[in-house]
């Protein structure tokens, strides 16, 4: 079994393949980049940037869900993994969730329920 196998199998929450872009914060350095998205769950998010974050670093996504621009969700997280992408030439970080209104995190959950229910899309 490969690492990412077992790594998908002890997670609590589904996760769903999305790309949107995002705005991360990291608090206590006023710095505010641009993010892309690459997965979402309901207990977390993984993002790509062009710079690198260490594990354990604190930051806030600002992002919207699909169909619904107008609204921003504010969600605070963690860094819990985070490693250098040679094909995509960008930084990935694995973000866990760590603050969210009841709000967002039902906006979130709803959004992952359909999206992981959908049948897959062929090429």
């Amino acid at each position: 079994m490969n690492i990412q196998g077992s790594h998908a199998q002890q997670r609590r929450h589904a996760r769903v393949e999305i790309a949107l872009p995002v705005t991360l914060i990291v608090p206590g350095l006023e710095l505010v980049m641009p993010a892309r998205s690459l997965d979402l769950g309901g207990g977390g998010m993984r993002v790509s940037t062009r710079a690198d974050l260490p594990a354990g670093q604190h930051v806030v996504l600002r992002f919207s869900l699909p169909g619904d621009d107008e609204r921003q969700l504010l969600v605070r997280g963690r860094v819990v993994l985070s490693f250098y992408d040679a094909t995509a030439k960008l930084y990935a970080h694995g973000i866990a969730f760590t603050q969210y209104s009841a709000q967002d995190g039902t906006e979130i959950a709803r959004y992952v329920s359909s999206a992981s229910s959908e049948p897959p899309r062929k090429p």
